[in-house]
């Protein structure tokens, strides 16, 4: 992709909220950045490398803030629903053409605006619920890098 010096500009502010998101929240960069991302142009798999090295610098960040405050045992106890379904999400993001990627981009965006305006969660009593959200949480991330509402809310 070649973009003009407006674009660029453009691309380093979002970034920058992108950053700023990540840092304050702990979570929510990629998921309100990559669909801006996408009205400059591109295909999800266009930007989603960039972004991967932006997340890892911002989630150092966030995490050497917060080491002691992770919970260790329940992100073993999660890890096993998670990670098997973020291979799948890459092989899913490596293989779906980019028109179907990026509407599900924004279909996972619309989803999380709308359950941040009416001010909802996903409570769940139930183990398998739970398990459920994190696969599904995990095959977004692994898909577009936005599962990180259903994962923060198990």
């Amino acid at each position: 992709m070649i973009f003009s010096p407006l674009e660029l500009l453009m691309i380093a502010i979002i970034f920058t909220w992108i950053g700023f998101v990540r840092t304050g929240l702990g979570f929510g960069g990629a998921v309100l950045g990559l669909p801006i991302l996408l009205l400059i142009g591109g295909s999800p798999i266009d930007w989603l490398p960039i972004i991967g090295i932006h997340l890892l610098f911002f989630s150092s960040i966030t995490l050497s803030n917060s080491l002691k405050q992770v919970d260790w045992h329940y992100l073993k106890k999660s890890l096993p629903w998670i990670l098997p379904a973020k291979i799948i999400g890459v092989i899913g993001l490596l293989s779906l053409p980019p028109n179907v990627m990026t509407v599900i981009v924004y279909l996972i965006t619309i989803l999380y605006s709308l359950t941040w305006i009416n001010n909802s969660q996903i409570i769940s009593k139930k183990t398998w619920i739970n398990n459920l959200l994190l696969f599904f949480g995990g095959y977004l991330s692994g898909t577009s890098l936005m599962g990180g509402a259903l994962l923060v809310a198990v």
